[in-house]
């Protein structure tokens, strides 16, 4: 018994639950066209459910490629592949069991839904096996697989996601894939690494990725200021002018997640420390606060 706690806890571990947080784009057509019904609701969380399944096959298969480089990685060392404590065709059965849970719950949804998922799973692999390797192009792909969340929760719903909401989010994701490179760069500056395991840039390119990281991060917000000003606006809200808001507290959040990750105090994920951080809730809560007042006044 015990065994087989232990191997469900490590199953647990490596398929990263906690990262399924990220997954809650596929509710942003919903809330941002204002079309919260029941409907659009369980289609929404069906969406969650198939992109945190696939989500959890990919990293899966991640682990498996990259075991090498995070055995020598200061934090990645203790995951349960790199550390032993589950083999590579127990990785396997569960990436089967995974896909297969995945295709049981594709079986009923629209095909606009279904083929973004595959296209997600195979861009995705196609990251873990060759992108990830190429400067630049790592960035664009890691901004792509956020921002094809929203496009698949819109998709699940027949909601049309603006091109304003796809602008902000490639722009916005970038910004944050620069700053998790950053990260990764200054673990392996704490190993005596020239570079990142697995991945295509050397200490020398932090500074281009700072550069990369402030100022797409001020692009996104000069085009959430840009969609406050749109028609798309007047017509959902009652007082747009609230809105401005939200610039203000975007350029708080993203210019500390920036600082706070040049200062080592981020160990991988920048969302994963938002998910963690009491600054980054109330952020939220601020955002969210405001959005109703700009409905209700």
């Amino acid at each position: 018994m015990g065994s087989t706690n232990l191997l469900f806890s490590n199953i647990f571990k490596i398929i990263r639950p906690y990262q399924w947080v990220k997954n809650i784009l596929v509710f942003v057509p919903m809330l941002i066209s204002h079309k919260l019904d029941l409907e659009n609701f369980f289609l929404s969380i069906k969406a969650f459910v198939v992109f945190s399944l696939v989500a959890s096959t990919i990293y899966v298969i991640n682990d498996i490629v990259d075991i090498k480089s995070d055995q020598k990685h200061p934090y990645k060392k203790y995951r349960p592949l790199a550390a032993g404590l589950i083999s590579v065709n127990q990785c396997k059965t569960l990436i089967l069991f995974l896909i297969i849970f995945c295709g049981l719950l594709l079986f009923n949804t629209n095909s606009n839904f279904f083929l973004l998922i595959i296209s997600y799973f195979l861009i995705s692999n196609l990251y873990t096996f060759i992108f990830k390797k190429f400067v630049i192009i790592d960035l664009l792909i890691f901004a792509t697989l956020y921002t094809l969340r929203i496009v698949g929760g819109g998709f699940i719903t027949d909601i049309s996601v603006s091109i304003w909401l796809l602008s902000f989010s490639v722009i916005f994701f970038i910004s944050l894939a620069s700053v998790k490179r950053q990260i990764e760069l200054l673990n392996s500056k704490k190993i005596k690494n020239s570079k990142i395991p697995g991945r295509g840039y050397i200490l020398n390119d932090k500074k281009m990725l700072n550069i990369i990281s402030i100022s797409t991060s001020y692009i996104s917000i000069l085009v959430l200021v840009l969609y406050i000003n749109s028609s798309q606006v007047l017509k959902l809200y009652s007082s747009p002018s609230i809105l401005w808001g939200m610039c203000i507290i975007m350029f708080f959040w993203i210019t500390r997640i920036i600082n706070v990750a040049k200062r080592g105090k981020i160990k991988d994920d920048p969302i994963v420390y938002a998910i963690n951080d009491k600054i980054s809730y109330l952020c939220l809560v601020l955002i969210l606060c405001i959005i109703w007042l700009g409905i209700a006044i």
